[in-house]
């Protein structure tokens, strides 16, 4: 069949899972765990691939490599090769530097090898000829309900803006526009799953995890991008499910409809989804695959599929019940008394589909209306924080409401603000020109102390992961670096925007509010 009749049965929004294979479809630098482990052991052992090989033929068990196993092993080495006097300040020095701010700062001992595979990935700048296809992958966001991976990068956070989900995080979250990481991320480093000890520490919360999610794999079309039809991570997940619906009952055969594994093939344009046999545990099942190199057709039909309920509307419903339920009080008269689901249009007088109705306090009906009636209730308490925080959605929403309070907000002269991109949206805005005037002054300020510096503590790089990864830069100069070179138009826009919307520290930091607010005056001055 087509990928138009296959996804014209959908009745519930898919799940993706993504493995490495995306990332390294669509990214300048990325590594599959193959060429990962391969690039620790060039590391420690000075480009030697034979001592890889060497390695790899220790973890040998029946016609299989043990790649946690080898994980393991290169762990153990790199840390101590790390530990060696004369790497402490040669090529590693930013790890060693980061591992010990850690263990000062928050009393956190992480290791060095999961440290540098942070930094290693850190660079998520797409591909120039995939562009297009990354941008047909952003809009899908509105037409599927979850994203589940075993990537370490930042690819999915930047692509989708669902929230990531790690660990134990994943055990109470909300399905819908959750991006559940399920071997850790690069911004949390000691949550990565690397290693044998690492794998057989969240054995348990991985069985948990499966449960938790049984549900989305069971009720949801689940499409694998990015893994091969053999791939330990795609077996995992149907042995899961497969545990639970007897064999060729209508749930089997209606469950295994559900599965799509998107292969990758060379140059093939092919749209042609057929059957693809595979056995679990002996068991045979039939799923589908996709074998193809047109990506862009297949998420062409998913962005044209049409639901009754819109993904982005139920992600709404979710939330503001759980927060709902969340903050509910027992003896408390203001509280929510009731939610009721109507799920017919005759019960009401319009013609859109309502999907929850709420009495309570004004907080809670104020909240009902605006996240899923559309009623305009506009923010009067808002503080600088605010829009600094959600400048991005505000700026792509073009939310007027939220910008006009900018006017009865105090911003002192002296704050870094991003004032340019909420102009653009709302040109009326009765303090902009002070605000913009502060803004002007404030670069002045620190472009000229910036230029004072000696010239052997600025280094030209064109990426914020290039700075971050020069290991002659000192910590406390890395931001200096970074905003001489994206003043000087050394670093593109794109790349700083996706290092804003994955910022790693508290994104109220001073640090934090100049980057965006210089990112804001490059872009819309």
């Amino acid at each position: 069949m087509t990928i138009k009749d296959y996804i014209s049965k959908f009745n519930t929004h898919p799940v993706l899972f993504v493995g490495t294979g995306l990332s390294l479809r669509y990214l300048n630098k990325s590594y599959n765990w193959e060429d990962l482990l391969n690039n620790i052991s060039n590391s420690i052992f000075n480009n030697n691939d034979e001592k890889y090989l060497d390695i790899k033929a220790e973890c040998l068990n029946n016609d299989k490599f043990d790649y946690p196993k080898i994980g393991s092993i290169l762990e153990k080495s790199f840390n101590e090769f790390l530990d060696l006097d004369i790497n402490r300040h040669g090529e590693f020095k930013h790890i060693n530097d980061r591992y010990y701010d850690l263990l000062k700062k928050d009393n956190k001992v992480i290791s060095k090898l999961k440290l540098y595979i942070s930094f290693l990935l850190q660079d998520i700048t797409t591909k120039p000829n995939m562009k297009g296809e990354v941008e047909l992958l952003k809009q899908l966001k509105n037409n599927i309900s979850s994203v589940i991976t075993t990537n370490y990068d930042l690819f999915l956070e930047e692509v989708f803006g669902f929230k990531p989900l790690i660990g134990n995080g994943i055990l109470l979250s909300n399905p819908y526009g959750s991006l559940y990481k399920i071997h850790g991320c690069i911004n949390d480093p000691e949550q990565i799953v690397i290693s044998q000890e690492d794998y057989e520490k969240t054995q348990y919360q991985h069985e948990l995890i499966r449960a938790q999610l049984l549900s989305l794999f069971i009720h949801n079309p689940v499409i694998f991008l990015g893994y091969g039809a053999q791939d330990d991570n795609v077996n995992g997940i149907l042995k899961t499910v497969f545990k639970y619906a007897k064999y060729n009952t209508d749930t089997f055969q209606k469950i295994k409809e559900n599965f799509l594994i998107v292969e990758y093939e060379k140059d093939s344009q092919n749209e042609i989804i057929s059957d693809y046999d595979l056995k679990i545990d002996e068991t045979p099942i039939q799923i589908k695959k996709l074998k193809t190199d047109n990506y862009s057709a297949l998420y062409k039909e998913l962005i044209e599929m049409e639901y009754p309920i819109s993904a982005v509307d139920i992600r709404k419903v979710q939330n503001v019940m759980y927060e709902t339920i969340a903050n509910a009080k027992d003896h408390n008269d203001k509280a929510v008394k009731e939610v009721v689901v109507i799920d017919s249009k005759e019960e009401i007088n319009t013609g859109d589909r309502v999907l929850v109705i709420t009495y309570g306090d004004k907080n809670t009906v104020d909240s009902i209306k605006k996240t899923i009636f559309k009623d305009k209730v506009i923010p009067t308490q808002m503080k600088t924080d605010d829009f600094i925080d959600n400048y991005f959605e505000i700026i792509a929403d073009k939310n007027i409401d939220y910008i006009k309070v900018i006017d009865n907000i105090t911003i002192p002269s002296n704050h870094y603000f991003p004032i340019f991109g909420f102009i653009k949206v709302f040109p009326k805005l009765k303090s902009k020109d002070k605000i913009k005037n502060n803004q002007l002054k404030s670069f002045d300020r620190f472009i000229k102390q910036l230029e004072k510096k000696p010239k052997k503590d600025i280094k030209k790089h064109t990426s914020i992961e290039d700075v971050n990864r020069d290991s002659t830069i000192s910590l406390s100069a890395k931001h200096t670096n970074i905003v001489f070179n994206i003043w000087n138009n050394n670093i593109p826009l794109d790349n700083l925007e996706a290092y804003l919307k994955n910022y790693p520290d508290s994104k109220k930091h001073t640090e934090y509010r100049r980057l965006i607010s210089l990112y804001d005056y490059k872009l819309y001055n």
